[in-house]
């Protein structure tokens, strides 16, 4: 069967692949529920030597999941595989007919992400993190397997504990997890990711503008990325409130997702029929750029210039990126 035997999912944190030693448990340090990082490849092989691995959040659409492992190629040799994530009941490890309908896809949609490697002992994060919708799943046991090409490859369903058992233990790209879960105090009415990238080699700023029509009175409604601790601004919505702004440095070489959200904080899950929000991204410009002519001022856009992290009364602004939704 293709699976990619030569990347490591540990079992745990002393594993070494290491057919026959390896001290096997359902909780792989490397399936790891987290926020969002900045550089998930730098940020997870620092902590390599440790579970870094969160609570998932049983209120939240918007989980993400890591998948890393480790090289056990031969030096030299370039190796490339294909993460797949499964959730399933401890009790239906033994039947893969179940879980194989239970497919968790990545932020971008993917049925899996990519890992590659080209030297020996070299830590592998996959390309984009799944998205787990904890509202909309029962499980949280997890099975993870990587492929050695953009193909699925499950094993019928397992006849005996023992043939299940040595499955999980001698195919080293193969990791199982029991995720813990906690109920979250906020309950989300609505949750949207965007992709935000900066592929420019410096660091950019930047502003977001969320503007949201047909909404009650007392909703919070904000914009944040976990991975940007400067972008993370809420309000609540009034009758002379219908507007926020956040401003951010963007790292250079950026590629993640920037959250829109809202709730009322009744527990209850429901958006109001006819009510709109609108998530507009704004980078900064000089008068260097081809794009200055069409920048506006903070002032033009309604914006005070003391609330908004590297941005002055002179700083111009390009709309570059714009996401609604409209709920009918």
């Amino acid at each position: 069967m293709g699976y990619q035997n030569n990347i490591l999912i540990r079992t745990s944190l002393s594993d070494e692949g290491i057919i026959g030693k390896r001290n096997f448990s359902y909780g792989s340090p490397d399936m790891i529920s987290h926020t969002q990082v900045e550089d998930p490849k730098k940020f997870f092989t620092d902590n390599y030597g440790r579970d870094v691995n969160m609570p998932l959040d049983k209120n939240s659409g918007t989980n993400f999941v890591y998948i890393r492992g480790k090289n056990k190629a031969a030096t030299g040799t370039e190796t490339k595989g294909y993460v797949w994530l499964y959730c399933c009941g401890s009790s239906l490890f033994m039947k893969p007919s179940l879980w194989s309908g239970k497919k968790v896809y990545t932020a971008k949609g993917e049925s899996c992400a990519s890992v590659s490697s080209g030297s020996q002992n070299e830590i592998v994060v996959t390309s984009d993190p799944f998205l787990l919708n904890a509202l909309a799943v029962q499980y949280f046991c997890m099975v993870s397997i990587i492929t050695n090409e953009k193909k699925e490859y499950l094993p019928q369903d397992f006849v005996s504990y023992d043939q299940f058992n040595y499955w999980v233990r001698t195919n080293i790209g193969v990791g199982v997890r029991n995720f813990n879960v906690l109920i979250g105090s906020i309950v989300y009415d609505f949750q949207r990711l965007d992709l935000l990238s900066n592929p420019e080699d410096k660091e950019k700023a930047a502003m977001f503008v969320v503007t949201w029509s047909g909404l009650p009175d007392g909703y919070t409604v904000g914009v944040k990325c976990d991975a940007i601790p400067d972008l993370a601004k809420s309000t609540v919505s009034s009758g002379n409130t219908h507007s926020l702004a956040a401003a951010a440095i963007i790292p250079a070489g950026f590629d993640g997702y920037v959250e829109t959200y809202a709730y009322n904080g009744d527990k209850k899950i429901g958006f109001p029929e006819g009510a709109v929000i609108i998530t507009k991204f704004y980078t900064t410009v000089t008068i260097k750029d081809l794009c200055y002519p069409f920048g506006e001022t903070l002032q033009e856009l309604g914006c005070q210039p003391a609330e908004h992290l590297g941005l002055s009364e002179t700083s111009k602004l390009v709309l570059t990126g714009e996401c609604s939704t409209a709920f009918v």
